[in-house]
């Protein structure tokens, strides 16, 4: 029988090899899509897990909270001292290691000199925490002794071609310092599935030497990724219970109620960590849920084109179920036939989407960012997958067309009274009404991501974001500020230049305790005011508003030590009615004490994910780590290469490495923009598969009212009027599905704008857009059958059967 059983799916699929093309192909299709999006969500949850020990590391985080209780700073990073305190204070505890990245650090061999972003000084420990490839090496000596370094075999390549490179010394340049390191490992680099990736890492008691005890006992300097190894099984929950404890007996007794630790495992930190200071950019899970969900409903409606069109050729295999019930066959046997010949048909859907992936993966690599590959036998499960995947497509495509068809009875089919009945009809409008509805849904989501991108885009940010570039400072620079930006602006097209610690399209990390001073009394400000150290020039490099007061003026002798400005953020939130109300007001900052002296207008200086901050301004020559410099619009690349003569000469083995603000702000949308492509690629996939599935009905439909068209074309019915019955059926099921779409579209995208604190709304517009485009879509496509049926011959109609 099981013979029997593939030679009749073969004679079928051939038969109707339209509808067969037609189920394949959306099957197919669907299945690719699956495919590509599972083999992103696999690597997603795959970060960090590569390291031996990941279920026993930690991360030990850090909050700070206002005066209310309101978290006003989460970082990723700790201070120095908190490593070497846990392990004294808790002895279950392993291992304890501190990493930290020194951006702008200058690594060279000879005269050739590299600005290395990936250089890291970490502990001795780091190789027994973490799980690194040692292709030459100990270990567990390798980073013990000062000024000895462990650096990938591609760094290796770089500074010392084909030599061996152990014992041999690199050059380390940060500012006006060097120190010659010598290489004591090498190692392959992390992949791409790590939440970090050093090219260099340095000794900790090189770092240690360099910057000196205070450093190292401050808690303010929250710059060290701090990891914990804990024994097996062990309850994490014991050690957290005891972390107040533990910062009120370092730090101070209720210190706790201001500032506590928190503890990261490893593996949450890629998908759920979205701290205000990170090694490197995270992803989100939100993402994952939304690609798996997407992914889901994508294969879930070529499976309803399956079941659409199978159900509605029942009538064509009425008489071939009545057959074998009247020569014995049981109604389970006759659903494992038909059972069989859907998973058949998807097993070869496998095949074909296969090789559809295998064609778009590079593409999709490129738009994602990563490198997937369908390597097959590297990953045996993956094949299992795959092979789980057909089988359970051709289940669902084929479980409730083959329970249909097998409760056929065999004595009305015979006689030719086979009625397949309302409920094939009324089913088979609520899988067509659902795939439309998804489609729907995916096109209001892709309208209203792109509507908060262009609201972002468009937005007045508070400042004037075009044509300023950034370029990093250096104390050089910072020595003789003045004098360069008197040489800089001898350049026509360069129109102003200032320095300062932080420009927007950052973030706000740094802040110190705020007050208000009135005579001899001092009232703390109970929540977080970010501070901005800046020059005189900032304020017009970026051309803000002052709102009230004054900038800072070269003029005025107590401004270095004694000015603030502030946002109208801050000015509100102290209480003060209006900004002119702050002029003049007695303000302290840190171990600052002086008076407002301008307010300015409020400014996004982060992305619109975040509220406006309360920021304080103030003047400082020191940590001046960035110069902005606005420029003409006109002859943008004379301007740079005259930058780049000036660098050449100020910052000498250093490339010249710059961003445009405009563009940097762009960045801090990737995601969005990338969010707004996955919706539209899958919105059209499934309006393809949806229409597949459409055209399909619409041509069977066209084919079993072959005879009644005719009739009506020799009683006189124009083609205007057959196609407009026709097609009728099913744009009621598409304005159905707009019934059913809007409010899931509405729920679901109110959600994903929470997200954002500056945000636009879902208009009516969108919605109407949406379904517009679906009906237009299954207009076009059930018109194309019903005008061929039309304007067919009425003759050859009549002689139908």
């Amino acid at each position: 029988m099981f013979k029997n059983y593939l030679k009749i799916a073969y004679r079928n699929i051939k038969k109707h090899m339209g509808y067969s093309l037609i189920n394949v192909a959306g099957l197919a299709i669907g299945m690719a899509c699956c495919i590509l999006i599972l083999l992103f969500v696999f690597d997603e949850l795959s970060y960090d897990k590569f390291h031996e020990n990941h279920d026993r590391i930690i991360r030990v985080t850090r909050k700070w909270f206002n005066e209310d209780g309101v978290v006003n700073l989460h970082l990723g990073h700790v201070a120095p001292p908190i490593a070497p305190l846990l392990k004294n204070d808790f002895p279950e505890i392993i291992h304890a290691v501190r990493l930290i990245r020194i951006g702008g650090l200058l690594v060279g061999k000879d005269s050739a000199f590299y600005e290395e972003p990936r250089f890291f000084f970490a502990e001795e420990d780091m190789f027994k925490v973490f799980t690194f490839d040692m292709i030459a090496g100990d270990p567990e000596t390798a980073l013990r002794d000062p000024f000895s370094v462990v650096i990938t075999d591609e760094m290796a390549e770089r500074y010392f071609g084909t030599e061996d490179p152990i014992g041999k010394s690199v050059t380390i340049q940060a500012s006006s310092q060097k120190a010659d390191m010598k290489v004591t490992g090498v190692i392959k680099p992390l992949p791409h599935n790590s939440h970090f990736h050093p090219d260099f890492l340095g000794s900790f008691k090189t770092y240690e030497a360099v910057v000196g005890d205070r450093e190292l006992q401050s808690w303010s300097s929250n710059n060290y990724a701090t990891y914990l190894l804990m024994p097996e099984d062990y309850d994490i929950n014991r050690l957290k219970s005891q972390l107040d404890l533990f910062i009120d007996r370092n730090m101070s007794e209720g210190m706790s109620e201001r500032t506590k630790l928190e503890l990261q495992p490893l593996t949450d930190i890629h998908l759920y960590s979205h701290l205000d200071s990170e090694i490197e950019a995270n992803s989100d899970i939100t993402y994952v849920y939304v690609f798996s969900i997407i992914a889901f409903f994508v294969l879930l409606i070529a499976c309803v084109n399956f079941m659409n069109l199978a159900t509605a050729r029942s009538a064509g295999r009425a008489k071939e179920v009545g057959l074998r019930k009247v020569v014995g066959a049981q109604r389970t046997q006759l659903i494992r036939q038909f059972l069989g010949e859907s998973i058949i048909t998807a097993v070869i859907s496998l095949l074909i989407a296969l090789g559809i992936v295998l064609l778009v993966l590079q593409k999709f690599n490129q738009f994602v960012g990563r490198d997937l590959s369908l390597n097959i036998s590297e990953n045996i499960s993956l094949f299992f997958f795959l092979f789980f995947i057909a089988i359970f497509v051709g289940l669902i495509s084929g479980i409730y067309p083959a329970v249909f068809l097998s409760a056929f009875k065999p004595v009305r089919v015979l006689k030719g009274n086979l009625d397949t009945g309302k409920k094939g009809l009324s089913f088979r409008t609520v899988l067509v009404v659902f795939q439309f509805a998804t489609s729907i849904i995916l096109i209001v989501c892709v309208s209203v991501v792109s509507g908060q991108l262009d609201y972002m885009q468009s937005r007045n940010l508070g400042f004037d974001e075009e044509h300023v570039v950034v370029l990093p400072s250096s104390p050089a620079i910072i020595f003789r500020l003045e004098g360069f930006k008197t040489r800089l602006l001898q350049n026509p097209n360069i129109l102003s230049v200032s320095a300062a610690k932080r420009v927007p399209s950052g973030r706000l990390l740094d802040s110190a305790g705020a007050r208000v001073l009135s005579g001899e009394t001092s009232e703390p400000v109970n929540f977080r005011i970010a501070q901005l150290r800046v020059d005189y020039d900032y304020i017009p490099t970026f051309k803000m508003e002052i709102a009230a007061g004054r900038n800072f003026s070269r003029e005025m002798g107590t401004d270095p030590t004694q000015a603030f400005i502030i946002n109208e953020t801050a000015a509100r939130r102290i209480g003060w009615q209006s900004p002119e109300e702050a002029i003049g007001k007695g303000f302290g900052y840190g171990r600052r004490n002086g008076q407002i002296i301008g307010v300015v207008k409020d400014f996004h200086f982060e992305s619109l994910h975040q509220e406006i901050s309360p920021i304080v301004m103030f003047l400082s020559k020191t940590d001046l780590a960035q110069i902005s410099i606005r420029i003409g619009p006109q002859n943008i690349p004379q301007t740079m290469a005259f930058l780049k003569d000036i660098w050449a000469e100020l910052r000498p083995n250093y490339p010249f490495s710059y961003y445009f603000i405009d563009e940097n702000f762009d960045q801090l949308y990737r995601s969005e923009e990338n969010l707004q492509r996955i919706f539209s690629y899958f919105a059209f996939l499934s309006v393809l598969i949806g229409c597949l599935g459409l055209f399909g009905l619409a041509s069977y439909s066209a084919e079993r009212r072959t005879k009644e068209i005719g009739i009506r074309k020799v009683l006189g019915a124009s083609a205007t009027g057959i196609t407009c019955l026709l097609s009728k059926e099913f744009t009621k099921w598409v304005l159905l599905a707009n019934v059913i779409a809007w409010p899931a579209a509405y729920l679901i995208m109110s959600r994903w704008l929470q997200s954002f604190a500056y945000r636009s709304g879902i208009g009516l517009g969108t919605f109407l857009l949406a379904g517009g485009i679906a009906w237009i879509i299954a207009f076009l496509t059930v018109s194309y059958q019903a005008i061929k049926a039309s304007i067919a011959d009425p003759i050859a109609a009549l002689k139908y059967e």
